[in-house]
């Protein structure tokens, strides 16, 4: 090899791609700062199983096979690393390899590894034929667009596979047949290197034939093919949505230890010099955090969170791979901008000039695009930022919530009734309430919610509720008229300040009280008062009813029997499952009261599809595409099932809502799981 061939091609390769990352990161060190460097272990732990061990690819049960195919081409690609090194140091020294540790003639690990990078290079290549196939001829999924530039990529992956496999062959044959002075591992002990290399031996005795001038032309070629499509395609790829290949495993390393997914950032809102900067929220490129724009340049468009998507499924303006495509878009410009100025035009806002506003209120957070998402972008906190700078310093939130603000203000519910009604659903059920009754003699405080106060239809799940912990005999009371809403859709919207001011009260009433543990059946309370309120110095022990009721199924203080008739599937609530990573105790109730074996919906468990009333869509008028529960409950009736069981106040008002306008009241029913529970307790 020539190594003042090497060395312009190593500089001039390096250094334009030295260039280009300058100006990326650049761009990040400009963002806002956050700390995302804390417990290393554990972030060492994600990053073998998400990132080296691919569990999001292998984990999804639709399009498993693309999945396996994508890790064994990053698995081959890893494998391969070393022997980019390898040869671009045998550009500078003949025989580079063999002075690597463990790898020379001397050693079976310098064997071994012939071995594995020939085989992988066919592996990897033959993952590239199927991902060429998949994308170009046959029927593709929706998710994936025909971009060509992971065409191209795919193409430059190809030929750095096929570059090197002819290398080893036309190498092979050199030595063997004419006797050139070439590196080559020959060992008594261990045998010959093209012993090792089983299809780039194959390749040699088909080319062989072609005589020594076409095996040298291999050969060189090969190499220098190799080498230079390497150094073009890693500058290519800084600049396509190929970049992850160099992001990814470092935004998995970098990504929330919180699980299943991290709360909202607390915002500072006594910061005063923040107000007159207007940096509450997020409404321009510089106010996202550096961990954000690295979730951008990670995203590998592989649309995963396409047809996970309630929205996306329903014909609304949203997907996140749409948004994560315009933002990164714009992060590009500023990141050239920044280099060329040393500033960011700061003329473009991010909603209404980047993203359109119905983009923004349309998503639910129901957060499965971040369960779906292989390399750990965090979608919902940042769209939940920019509903805080559109609420809270522009005031441009949907005119609906207008009304909802004023009832969560003025009652502290969002329907603005009277919050001295709150304890009304409870005058004939003799619940004790807190002021009432000495705090040694309670066990549990029944998280009542606004839903289960207020609601007609959700009240019955409330009465459901306690008369089942009377007759486990639980000892419990409720709060009446000091419980205020949690807070939740306030936060959702991006109502940081009236979020914050009844999650204070909130967490003021229930230390007065010195509650311990709280029992609530809304997900969307269990999310606040476990995850969010620590954040307020609000730290309890809380259960969701499905949980605690079926503890106290499993210790014998409920003894339900399997009389509920008809088939039934279970909707899973995101707040329960995806947020609190409860899936469990409600089949395992639903699977003691069931005649029939309760029935599964094909969008289930960690994949199950959003009611639609999350994010504060509860209180939002839904009026582009299909409507969300329609769909879901579209979904449900081809189970057969006569009764959805839910476990969530706003899941069961989406639930019967669709059910009546799919023309399915007749044969269909929803019911909450306490409700179903209390059947099977009372008919024994």
């Amino acid at each position: 090899m020539n190594p003042w061939l090497m060395l312009p091609v190593f500089l001039i390769g390096w250094g334009v791609f030295a260039l280009q990352m300058t100006v990326k990161f650049g761009a990040l060190r400009r963002m806002a700062p956050e700390e995302r460097t804390d417990r290393p272990g554990d972030r060492l732990k994600q990053l073998l199983g998400m990132g080296f061990g691919q569990r999001k690819f292998l984990d999804r049960s639709r399009e498993r096979g693309s999945g396996i195919v994508h890790a064994l081409i990053f698995w081959g690609a890893l494998i391969i690393g070393l022997r980019e090194m390898a040869l671009m140091g045998e550009g500078f020294v003949k025989g580079f390899q063999e002075h690597l540790p463990f790898l020379g003639i001397d050693h079976l690990g310098g064997y071994v590894y012939v071995f594995l990078y020939n085989v992988a290079e066919v592996v990897v290549l033959a993952g590239v034929l199927f991902m060429l196939w998949r994308r170009v001829v046959s029927p593709k999924p929706a998710r994936l667009s025909l971009n060509w530039e992971g065409v191209y990529v795919l193409l430059y992956i190809g030929l750095i596979m096929l570059t090197d496999l002819f290398f080893d062959a036309g190498r092979f044959n050199l030595i063997q047949l004419w006797n050139h002075d070439i590196p080559y591992y020959h060992s008594p002990i261990y045998g010959t290197e093209m012993e090792w290399a089983p299809f780039a031996a194959i390749l040699a005795a088909w080319v062989a034939p072609l005589g020594e001038t076409a095996n040298a032309f291999f050969y060189h070629f090969g190499f220098w093919g190799h080498v230079i499509t390497m150094m073009v395609f890693v500058n290519v790829l800084v600049n396509t949505k190929q970049f992850h290949e160099i992001t990814a495993l470092p935004n998995v390393y970098f990504a929330s230890l919180d699980r299943p997914h991290r709360p909202i950032d607390l915002i500072d809102l006594e910061d005063e010099k923040a107000w007159e900067e207007e940096r509450i929220g997020v409404t321009k490129f510089e106010q996202l955090t550096w961990k954000e724009g690295f979730d951008l340049f990670s995203c590998t468009e592989c649309g995963r969170c396409y047809d996970i998507c309630p929205t996306y499924v329903t014909g609304k303006p949203l997907t996140m791979k749409w948004v994560n495509q315009s933002l990164l878009g714009h992060l590009r410009e500023e990141a050239g901008t920044l280099y060329q100025t040393g500033k960011t035009r700061e003329d473009k806002e991010l909603v209404g000039d980047i993203i359109h506003p119905d983009t923004l209120w349309a998503c639910t957070t129901c957060r499965a695009c971040e369960d779906a998402c292989p390399v750990a972008i965090e979608h919902v906190p940042r769209m939940i930022a920019m509903r805080q700078g559109e609420t809270l310093m522009k005031e441009a939130y949907p005119p609906e919530l207008t009304t909802t603000y004023k009832g969560l203000e003025r009652n502290f519910n969002p329907w603005g009734v009277g919050y001295d009604q709150r304890a009304d659903w409870a005058k004939d059920e003799a619940i004790p309430t807190m002021a009432e009754t000495p705090p040694e003699e309670i066990d549990v405080l029944m998280w009542v919610g606004c839903a289960g106060s207020f609601d007609s239809r959700n009240q019955k799940v409330a009465r459901a509720t306690s008369k089942l912990l009377k007759k486990a005999g639980v000892k419990f009371a409720i709060l009446g008229s000091e419980e205020k809403c949690t807070g939740d859709l306030a936060r959702r919207s991006g109502n940081e300040m009236l979020y914050q001011m009844l999650a204070g009260e909130n967490v003021e009433t229930l230390k007065s009280y010195n509650i311990k543990k709280v029992v609530t059946s809304c997900p969307h309370c269990l999310n606040s008062l476990k995850n969010e309120y620590p954040q307020l110095d609000g730290k309890f022990e809380v259960y969701h009813h499905t949980q605690f009721i079926s503890q106290l199924v499993d210790e014998g203080r409920l003894d339900p029997q399997p009389v509920v008739k008809g088939k039934v599937t279970f909707h899973d609530p995101c707040y329960l499952g995806r947020y609190n990573n409860e899936y469990d105790a409600p089949r395992k109730l639903l699977s003691r009261i069931t005649e029939e074996a309760p029935v599964e919906m094909k969008r289930s468990r960690n994949e199950s599809f959003c009611c639609g009333a999350g994010g504060a869509r509860m209180w939002m008028e839904e009026t582009i595409g299909t409507r969300v529960n329609q769909e879901r409950v579209r979904q449900a009736e081809e189970t057969g099932a006569s009764t959805v069981a839910t476990g969530c106040p706003f899941c069961m008002t989406m639930i019967s809502d669709g059910i009546v306008a799919n023309n399915r009241g007749d044969d269909m029913q929803t019911k909450d799981l306490a409700e179903l529970v209390l059947e099977s307790v009372s008919n024994t």
